[in-house]
């Protein structure tokens, strides 16, 4: 098989993503081990050490095991089985989130107070240049970067929100911890491309397409106190969402996220 040269990707990401397309088909038993090094190598007309890259990062997804005298083996059953795999989280879709929140981890790259700018007023419902605390986030689930968050809150919450605090503790359960109990959110989805800050905090190439999601979150008054944009790694997180004319749920997890 030859590797396209026109797609931008970095030759061990084209790989990895052949190599996880045949993990999620089957095509290699579970439990069995995988081809070695060498014949990848050859197969792909790449250098081993390429491939080596490539087996390490699915690893990292703990998609497969790299085993001392047994070679790589997948360690999860793939393809249409996914389904009854992928984490269920009982209750609304901010439960879920934070449950996923639960999972990874955080770094805080920006934490200030500052006027309001327009759409952020708007979305909040404060007055033009009111006080707000902005919070630009990256999160990380096993050393990967998934998500870069720029996050607003009405000024005087942000005593709840101190910059260690949010380090280990998600934003809507420091909230519920501060007597903020955020019950109801609108959210959109949509696209955006990734720009050069943004890649390089994701580690992608600039201009791959990303998942933007815009969420406002309300108390139980009815309250704006949150208004997050984030951009999500389009290859490691997935929404899920089941429609009926009963109802809907919504579950949100990270790709390859089996606990």
């Amino acid at each position: 098989m030859t590797l396209d040269t026109h797609t931008g990707l970095p030759r061990f990401q084209q790989v990895r993503l052949i190599l996880r397309d045949r993990l999620r088909s089957g095509l290699y038993e579970t439990g069995m081990p995988m081809p070695g090094e060498r014949q990848l190598a050859e197969e792909f007309g790449v250098a081993r050490v390429t491939v080596r890259a490539a087996l390490a990062r699915l690893q990292e997804e703990g998609l497969v095991t790299r085993m001392r005298g047994k070679g790589t083996v997948p360690t999860v059953r793939q393809g249409r089985a996914q389904a009854s795999t992928v984490p269920h989280v009982s209750g609304g879709l901010l439960d879920n989130i934070v449950s996923v929140s639960m999972r990874t981890r955080v770094q805080v790259l920006e934490w200030r107070r500052m006027p309001a700018p327009p759409s952020v007023s708007t979305a909040l419902g404060l007055p033009p240049g009111a006080p707000v605390l902005k919070v630009v986030r990256v999160r990380k689930f096993k050393t990967q970067p998934i998500a870069y968050t720029v996050v607003y809150v009405p000024g005087d919450l942000a005593g709840a929100l101190d910059r260690h605090t949010l380090q280990d503790t998600p934003m809507l359960v420091a909230l519920q911890q501060h007597g903020v109990e955020v019950v109801s959110a609108e959210q959109t989805l949509g696209a955006a491309v990734a720009d050069l800050d943004v890649a390089r905090i994701l580690r992608i190439a600039p201009g791959v397409p990303l998942l933007r999601v815009s969420r406002v979150a309300s108390d139980s008054k009815g309250r704006p106190v949150q208004f997050l944009v984030g951009l999500y790694h389009p290859e490691r997180y997935t929404y899920q969402m089941r429609l009926s004319r009963a109802g809907a749920s919504t579950n949100v997890w990270i790709d390859a996220d089996q606990h």
